[in-house]
């Protein structure tokens, strides 16, 4: 799933300020502000999307952020 695949699943819009959110959320090497149809990958490879607790953790996380 890219980037803006994934903010739209989570509810957000795709912005610079939500995509460089999740660029920081994962701690990705890729700005996905700068590259919005990445694939969003969590430190071991695997598909953020596909992790279970998501896209609730990244809801709780961005409403930490006050975003």
């Amino acid at each position: 799933m890219t980037a803006r695949e994934f903010l739209e699943w989570a509810g957000y819009e795709v912005n610079q300020t939500t995509l460089f959110a999740l660029t920081e959320y994962v701690g990705s090497d890729i700005d996905f502000s700068q590259f919005p149809d990445a694939e969003v990958l969590t430190e071991d490879g695997t598909p953020l999307n596909e992790c279970a607790q998501e896209p609730a953790r990244f809801q709780e996380w961005m409403d930490s952020l006050g975003l």
